[in-house]
């Protein structure tokens, strides 16, 4: 059970190594627009994918505008606390303030990470069941072949007694 569990957890961390490097591409872009001491946390919340954002400057809504434009995971609502100061916007709010998106968004990849890690499980299960049947026809073969050289060896008479055969013309 716990290999099956280290299983789950490495195709899940697989999954999510595209996501974190997005979320670093986006911390670069914000601060290089001028924000200092910016932490982002993407995090999904009874299906709503927050993308919570802290830092240093002066205008949240250009953070807001960064995210919705260059930021390409989905985004349901985006909570930024700027200078201690928190403003939440929703994706409708996002959507009016900056129009469409001009990144193409990745789909929600909710179901996508429960798709790969069921396909690498029957991927896992069918090389599993592979090596086991492999491993059966290894013993059923090297069985037969011992059985063919038993079969195969002479049979064994016991040496003659001593004397024998016996040597000249038998005594009168």
């Amino acid at each position: 059970m716990r290999r099956f569990a280290l299983f789950v957890l490495l195709c899940a961390a697989l999954a999510g190594c595209g996501a974190i490097a997005d979320l670093a591409a986006l911390q670069t872009r914000i601060q290089d627009a001028g924000y200092t001491n910016v932490s982002l946390y993407h995090r999904s919340n009874n299906g709503t994918d927050i993308v919570e954002i802290t830092a240093s400057g002066s205008s949240p809504d250009k953070i807001a505008e960064i995210v919705w434009d260059t930021y390409p995971e989905h985004v349901d609502q985006v909570a930024i606390t700027l200078n201690g100061n928190q403003e939440v916007y929703s994706e409708a709010q996002l959507r009016d303030a900056f129009g469409d998106r001009a990144v193409t968004e990745k789909p929600d990849d909710d179901t996508d990470v429960m798709k790969s890690i069921v396909t690498w499980l029957i991927v896992g299960v069918v090389v599993f069941l592979l090596l086991i049947v492999g491993v059966i026809i290894l013993v059923v073969v090297l069985v037969r072949r011992s059985r063919r050289r038993k079969a195969q060896q002479p049979p064994y008479y016991p040496p003659p007694p001593p004397n024998w055969p016996p040597a000249g013309p038998p005594a009168a």
